[in-house]
């Protein structure tokens, strides 16, 4: 399997995402034993979760000194992945030095073995506006050097009754359902 750190701008393609999505079955199946005997499973690997994203939003993958996890060709901004193998519930976290030019949460269905990405249309400057919790904001909390976790589903999906942008298929390997305008 190649090395991916040492490249700029990596283009997921159909080769790349079989591969990913391999990879995802592999992952799940040690995420299930390690949850069968400890109190908690494993993080969903960003090698897993920004490919995908990435091959169904047409982005470049972001890898070595690049900042943000992958780059949109056609507008060069940058995109801020967001991934949880929680489908009832998440927790991100945000670096103190974290920007981005959009945000898009990667919500997996383990029992469905399907990914529902949502384009959230936000950049760490609005996002920053956010609560962290009920006495300060994200930005106010990345101020003071912290981490602020925040749900992405409680904060956007819920709130705003969002429809995921796209659903993936991850045992077919193909996008299922497109509803970007």
């Amino acid at each position: 399997m190649p090395k991916y750190k040492d490249f700029g701008h990596i283009k997921i393609d159909d080769a790349r995402i079989d591969e990913t999505c391999n990879a995802y079955f592999k992952w799940k199946d040690l995420n299930t034993y390690i949850s069968n005997n400890s109190h908690r499973g494993i993080n969903m690997p960003d090698a897993i979760s920004e490919p995908m994203g990435c091959y169904c939003l047409g982005y470049l993958w972001n890898r070595g000194d690049e900042t943000g996890d992958a780059t949109d060709p056609k507008t060069n901004k940058k995109i801020e992945f967001k991934a949880t193998s929680r489908f009832e519930g998440d927790l991100s976290s945000f670096g103190p030095k974290c920007v981005f030019d959009n945000l898009v949460f990667l919500r997996f269905n383990l029992e469905e073995n399907k990914l529902y990405i949502y384009d959230l249309k936000i950049d760490s400057k609005k996002f920053g506006k956010y609560p962290a919790n009920k006495k300060e904001t994200i930005q106010q909390q990345k101020d003071q050097g912290r981490r602020p976790h925040v749900s992405l589903q409680e904060l956007f999906v819920n709130a705003k009754n969002l429809t995921p942008d796209i659903i993936f298929d991850i045992r077919k390997c193909k996008i299922i359902e497109d509803n970007r305008k």
